[in-house]
This record gives C-alpha cells, sequence and structure tokens, in this order.
C-alpha cells in the first residue's frame, strides 16, 4: 500500500475519549482517522443529549449532547475524518508495525490504534418485564429526544445512577412531576447530584423494582412495583416512563485483539499503553487500579495515549529505518 495511505494513528471510538486523542494527535502532526461504529459523540451525543453534565471543569452546568458536539466542531475543524456507522470488526497485525482494521465496508491500515470506544456499540439496558416492549417508544422511553414532550407530565424515572437522577433533576425544569423508582437501597449517583434531587419535590422510591406495565384506559402507564423486603405492591399511573439502568455492551471485535483484558475492559498501564505494542487505549474501556469513570477522567487518559503513542512512533520509525538501510 502507499505510504500516503497509511495513517499514522487509527482511533476507535468518536465518543469525549476518542475525539480528544484525534485532536492530541492532531496537534503533533499525525495523521489520524476516527471510526465509530455508531453516531459520533458516543454516549453524550446518541443516548443522554439532554442529560446536564455538573462535574466537567470550566462548566457549572452544560447539556452532555452540547459538549459532546463542541469537542466533534473542534474535531472538524482540525479536518480529521470521522467515519461514523462502520462498526469495527477485526484489528490484524501486519509485518513492519503496521495494523490493518477492518470495518464493515472498509479497510484501514495505521501504524498504531487507539482504543477509545467506551462500551462499543452500546444499547440501553431493559428491564425484560411484561408490558415493556409493547409500550417501548409510546409511552416507554430510553432516552430523550425532544424536551418539549416531557413539559408538565407525569414522569417515572427508573435508575439510580448518574443519569437517572441527572435527568429527574433536567425535567423538573419543564415542570414535570417526577417518581423515581430504585431497585436498590441507595442511590449510585454523584452525591452533590442526589443532594439537590432531595430538596426538590420529587417522589423517591428506594429499594422497589418493576413488575410490569400496563396501558391505562385513560392514555396513562401503569407501573406495577414492589417493595424488595416487604413485599408490598402499588401501582403508579404516569404519562411516561423514562428507563435509565445502564447499558447493554458490545465489544465484540476486541475477543480476538491479543491484548489484556479483565472482563470487557482492556488492561493498560499508567501510561495507557496495552499488552500490544502499537496499540494504546483510554476511556471507559480501559481498567487499571484507581480508574474512574468521568468524561474528566477519559480526556486525561486520551492525552496520555497521545504521548505514548508519539514516543512509540519515534522507536517504530528508527526501527524501520534500520531495517531499510540494513537490506
Amino acid at each position: 500500500m502507499n505510504e500516503q495511505n497509511i495513517y499514522d494513528v487509527v482511533i476507535i471510538g468518536a465518543g469525549p475519549a476518542g475525539l480528544t486523542a484525534a485532536i492530541f494527535a492532531r496537534n503533533k502532526g499525525f495523521r489520524v482517522a476516527i471510526l465509530e461504529g455508531q453516531e459520533a459523540g458516543g454516549q453524550l451525543k446518541s443516548l443522554y443529549p439532554f442529560k446536564p453534565v455538573y462535574n466537567y471543569p470550566g462548566y457549572s452546568r452544560i447539556q452532555a449532547g452540547e459538549l459532546a458536539g463542541m469537542m466533534l466542531q473542534q474535531v472538524r475543524q482540525n479536518d480529521i475524518p470521522v467515519i461514523e456507522n462502520d462498526p469495527v470488526e477485526t484489528i490484524n497485525s501486519l509485518s513492519q508495525g503496521l495494523f490493518q482494521v477492518n470495518t464493515r465496508r472498509q479497510v484501514l491500515q495505521t501504524r498504531a490504534v487507539i482504543l477509545a470506544c467506551g462500551m462499543g456499540l452500546f444499547q440501553p439496558r431493559r428491564l425484560n418485564v411484561p408490558g415493556e416492549q409493547e409500550l417501548e417508544n409510546k409511552k416507554i422511553f430510553f432516552s430523550i429526544t425532544n424536551p418539549e414532550e416531557w413539559r408538565e407530565q407525569e414522569v417515572a424515572i427508573l435508575g439510580g445512577g448518574n443519569s437517572a437522577v441527572d435527568h429527574a433533576l433536567f425535567l423538573l425544569e419543564k415542570n414535570a412531576r417526577i417518581t423515581l423508582i430504585h431497585r436498590l437501597s441507595k442511590f449510585n449517583a454523584e452525591p452533590a447530584s442526589v443532594e439537590k434531587l432531595r430538596q426538590e419535590k420529587v417522589e423517591i422510591l428506594l429499594n422497589w423494582q418493576v413488575l410490569r406495565f400496563e396501558e391505562n384506559q385513560g392514555g396513562k402507564v401503569a407501573i406495577h412495583i414492589q417493595e424488595n423486603t416487604t413485599n408490598e405492591e402499588r401501582v403508579l399511573l404516569k404519562d411516561r416512563v423514562l428507563v435509565n439502568i445502564g447499558l447493554q455492551p458490545n465489544l465484540d471485535f476486541l475477543k480476538h485483539l491479543p491484548v489484556e483484558k479483565k472482563g470487557r475492559q482492556v488492561v493498560v498501564d499508567s501510561e495507557m499503553r496495552t499488552s500490544l505494542p502499537g496499540v494504546f487505549a483510554c476511556g471507559d474501556v480501559v481498567t487499571y487500579p484507581g480508574k474512574v469513570r468521568l468524561i474528566a477522567t477519559a480526556i486525561g487518559e486520551a492525552a496520555t495515549a497521545v504521548n505514548s503513542l508519539e514516543r512509540y512512533l519515534k522507536i517504530l520509525s528508527k526501527s524501520n529505518a534500520k531495517v531499510s538501510h540494513e537490506s
């Protein structure tokens, strides 16, 4: 393949980590491409565009989709190609330190790879209870695409993490009346966000689980719930239900990549290097002692990964030059 068709680095994933890595790599003069199996922007753009982000430095509050959009705009201003809706299928090692990245539609060759694929081809996690599938996108939703449709509605939010709590705070601004239902006895969200929620007029039902959904004759959805300790049952009538109980990840392409893994995640060292030379990783896909899952963390990891990439490419260039001279 012509040298001009070989990338210095292919970044897999266009969430905050991947977009940041691309910007840093381009600033160092590298030829970069980003591959994204879904919509560029990651979870922030495709799943939670209107969810407020309260813990990103420089903003006391910013919507997730807006933050992702600003990063993506900076990438495009740097003329970095972003290939969307083209999932990676395999990554193979070639000779002379090259990698071949095979997607559904094309083949790219590169000197290095940065894995910034988060949870891969993620899908919202379902409750898998009766009535959920039948009412999906009618009364039951997994993201907010049009906030005005939720204005002044009776809403049940299911979940106890940051997404559920932050969405509750956001919908309160639309004068929605919120009931938050969580199957555990305590929240998993940031304490500051939970404290904000407790100061609002929100009905909080901890330690309750959903048994089933039914469409009510009056156009509402009947949510049958049960208290986990006493087995008490209740029926709530709501206009809309927002399910925020996590994601189902799909990282099948990593199964055949010979890097050290721990569960579904890739093990990296303090320099974001994987066990396979030339492959680096950052963001939610990586694990190491003390890992914290925040947007700010992912961005810092991306910067570290690109610095490690720079050192690697210098060594690779010298090695290839030596081989060429000797031959």
